[in-house]
């Protein structure tokens, strides 16, 4: 009985090598996998460039957040340059775009960037503070851009405009404490406007005697009046009555502006003209509404107030408008010179040759005009305006 022996496969020994299959077999993976494999490690790198730019950001928003606090305007202060500047993060792949507290951004330097993507913050005068990030092209960076700023990731047209109001009524609102305090710290009496939470503007009117808020005008003459005694609270309510306008300065009671009868219960004149730039404002939009309604048409020319000129409903800021709308003009025909062109004028004549002889001589010559090209002018017609 015979016995079979299995063959086993041939091996490569030292002095073969591989065969060119086997080769391209090889090169083949190889490439797919640096295709794979190179993009995903350059995204990695730039992960981690942002997570760096991140930690930056963040150093910046706490520096920025510092000087608010003491009071510094955001969109008047800058992160240090020792925590973030455009030679810092070059290397990064990042430059400024935006520079001020009140509104701080990153941008890739390249603009073909795919996977680095714009980020930065807005700090408003309160120290609000919002992170907002505007992500790539390459979906890979938009969990990193969520982690960033949530759902400011991606910010829109609308989005930005209500920041951007926003960031105005924080502004308006710091200025208008900051104006009534420093005028309270004086000390001041009398009135002046402080922040209005309820209409988001400076038109919350607050008295106050000598630096002291008071609850109304009628306990800031009250405290005037413990001070100043019955002599001087009589010659102020004398003044009243007559609707005095001005300064009424007495050696006992001192001085106190009247706005037409109205005790500003302050020597401060910048509150007497606060109230008759006030008055002048009323006055003139009052008028100019009734000769909006049911004026002529022509200039507006209230004492005091803005010259407008009205040509049935339609209103001029200036009298060069006005006086070439239909109301300002008699349109009639002008006559210019409008160019000039070539003639053959005759000037003269000369001896032609001889119409009559007798006894061979001439008895009569004929005349031949003479003629000259001269400039003569074209005239045209147009309608100008006559100012009535």
């Amino acid at each position: 009985m015979s016995s079979s022996k299995l063959t086993p496969p041939p091996r490569h020994t030292a002095g073969e090598g591989f065969s060119l299959l086997e080769l391209v077999v090889v090169v083949t993976i190889l490439s797919i996998l640096a295709a794979i494999g190179v993009p995903f490690i350059g995204n990695i790198i730039k992960q981690s460039k942002i997570d760096s730019i991140k930690g930056s950001l963040n150093s910046a928003a706490t520096d920025c957040l510092q000087k608010v606090r003491i009071g510094t305007d955001p969109a008047e202060a800058n992160p240090s340059d020792a925590i973030i500047s455009d030679d810092s993060i070059a290397g990064l792949g990042y430059r400024i775009s935006e520079r001020s507290c009140a509104s701080f951004f990153l941008v890739p330097i390249d603009p073909d960037e795919k996977y680095l993507y714009q980020l930065g913050f807005k700090i408003s005068a309160s120290g609000d503070i919002v992170k907002i990030a505007v992500p790539s092209s390459d979906p890979g960076s938009l969990n990193s851009c969520k982690n960033w700023a949530g759902v400011n990731c991606g910010v829109s047209a609308e989005q930005q405009a209500v920041w951007d109001a926003l960031a105005k009524i924080e502004k308006d609102k710091k200025t208008c404490n900051d104006d009534f305090y420093a005028w309270l710290q004086k000390p001041s009496s009398g009135s002046y406007n402080r922040w209005n939470e309820s209409t988001k503007s400076c038109d919350l009117e607050t008295w106050a005697f000598e630096g002291s808020i008071q609850k109304d005008e009628a306990s800031v003459k009250s405290a005037r009046a413990a001070k100043l005694g019955v002599v001087c609270t009589a010659k102020l309510k004398e003044k009243e009555t007559a609707k005095f306008d001005g300064a009424f300065i007495d050696p006992e009671c001192g001085t106190t502006y009247f706005c037409s009868g109205r005790d500003l219960a302050t020597a401060d004149k910048v509150q007497y003209d606060a109230c008759k730039e006030e008055e002048r404002a009323t006055r003139c939009t009052a008028a100019l509404g009734a000769w909006k309604s049911s004026g002529p048409n022509g200039q507006f020319t209230e004492n005091g107030c803005t010259t407008m000129w009205k040509c049935n409903s339609v209103y001029y800021t200036n009298q060069a408008d006005y006086d070439a709308s239909s109301c300002g003009c008699r349109w009639v025909d002008e006559t210019y010179q409008s160019g000039t062109t070539t003639k053959s004028v005759q000037t003269g004549t000369t001896r032609g040759p001889c119409e009559q002889s007798a006894f061979g001589k001439c008895l009569k010559y004929s005349q031949v005009p003479v003629y000259e090209d001269i400039q003569v002018p074209i005239y045209s017609t147009r309608q100008v305006c006559k100012k009535l």
